[in-house]
């Protein structure tokens, strides 16, 4: 039969593991989560994209209008220049329409320039659809391996707690209680080994009294940290 600090040991261990599974349990669905967070902030950058792509066409159809209407208002000076009665008239009128070319040529300048920003807003909306769908395969990929691995997971869970009730059987009638409410509180850190007479979770040298205790194959609660020690073989 093993020893009773071989069997604190093993009971040590099995409740160290039973966190391990839990853990991984738990933090699926948190891992999914974040991973659905990732799939919204695409989401909304993709709003932001659409929004500048708008307002970059809709400057172009401003510019546009600006442009027709430049050009509408040097047909019309050329008409007058056409009608011009004087030299002087025609020369104020030239001038006029030399300013209205002027002005044009910036139009179409400025045009130019914000097709080009539709241009690259309209990758920037397309890379944001590409990455709301790389985000939501990601998540349905996750979360389909994790739904996958979580069956395991609860199957070992339950086999651990079948086997740590077992194991617990060795706890002193005594000290169920006080087990119990450190296992609620600390999980497996509710338990601490003992080594050359120093408690492994608060690392306090233990007094000679209680020792002697541990290497009588006893366990007690450590007077510093609280935890229940029992002796390493």
């Amino acid at each position: 039969m093993a020893s009773a600090g071989a069997q604190y040991g093993h009971l040590h261990q099995l409740l160290i593991q039973l966190k391990e599974v839990q853990d991984q349990l738990a933090r699926g669905p948190r891992q999914i989560k974040a991973r659905q967070k990732r799939t919204q902030e695409a989401e909304q950058l993709l709003v932001e994209k659409e929004a500048e792509l708008k307002e970059a066409r809709t400057s172009v159809d401003r510019k546009n209008l600006d442009l027709r209407s430049k050009e509408s208002h040097l047909n019309e000076l050329q008409t007058r220049l056409n009608q011009a009665a004087s030299n002087r008239e025609f020369d104020i009128i030239r001038g006029q329409m030399d300013a209205d070319r002027a002005a044009k040529a910036v139009l179409e300048d400025e045009i130019l320039e914000w097709l080009d920003r539709v241009d690259a807003r309209q990758r920037d909306v397309a890379e944001a659809k590409k990455g709301i769908q790389e985000a939501d395969d990601e998540v349905r990929r996750f979360a389909t391996q994790f739904e996958e691995k979580s069956v395991e997971l609860r199957q070992e869970e339950v086999r651990l707690q079948a086997e740590i009730r077992e194991a617990e059987k060795i706890v002193p009638t005594e000290l169920q209680v006080q087990y119990r409410r450190l296992i609620e509180t600390y999980g497996s850190e509710g338990l601490a080994s003992s080594e050359n007479g120093v408690c492994n979770q608060c690392f306090v040298n233990l007094t000679s009294q209680n020792k002697v205790h541990l290497h009588s194959g006893n366990v007690m609660i450590c007077s510093v940290c609280g935890r229940l020690i029992y002796p390493t073989e």
